[in-house]
């Protein structure tokens, strides 16, 4: 016999015997752990919930937001007291729409954006008026006082969206301002 062709079935002895023991000594391990109780196999594993890709593959995301907008307009209670319908224009949609708005209240009027309770934050910034070289009158809202009664804590709406709005309108920005003066 050649030395090579020995060299190769040597080489294919041992592999296979290697193949065979680290088998075996994998299966007795693996047993070892499943009875112990730190691993479970797939079959005694509880269903987990599904990925965010197979929720959307079984589910239509049109029908859960259907359902969702009709759950919650069944949850709000019907206050409309039937309005006789005013004829605004002669388009009917927009008459619909016009007939849907509620006009403001004597109070609302009166309060006029003065900073009043329900009053916009906005409406209680004042500019400094002032006309430049050319004759233009301009309104410049930088050394303007920005009111100190902005809520800084706000009562969570329950509706996610809502609530990161509410809070990016009301957040204090004159440090990030300042930064870039």
């Amino acid at each position: 016999m050649k030395s090579d062709i020995l060299l190769s079935l040597i080489k294919e002895v041992v592999k296979n015997e290697v193949k065979t023991q680290v088998r075996q000594q994998v299966i007795s391990e693996i047993t070892k752990l499943v009875k112990s109780g730190a691993v479970t196999l797939n079959s005694n594993r509880k269903p987990q919930a599904p990925t965010l890709k197979e929720a959307i593959a079984t589910t239509d995301p049109f029908a859960a937001a259907s359902a969702a907008l009709q759950k919650s307009r069944a949850s709000i209670p019907q206050q409309r007291v039937q309005q006789p319908q005013k004829e605004y224009t002669k388009n009917p949609a927009l008459n619909e729409i016009l007939n849907m708005t509620t006009p403001f209240t004597s109070a609302q009027r009166a309060e006029g954006g003065q900073g009043g309770a329900g009053g916009s934050v906005l409406d209680m910034i004042q500019p400094q008026m002032s006309v430049d070289e050319d004759g233009w009158e301009t309104m410049d809202y930088r050394e303007s006082d920005v009111p100190q009664n902005i809520p800084q804590q706000f009562e969570s709406t329950g509706d996610g969206l809502q609530d990161a709005t509410i809070k990016a309108l009301t957040r204090d920005y004159s440090e990030l301002v300042k930064r870039f003066k």
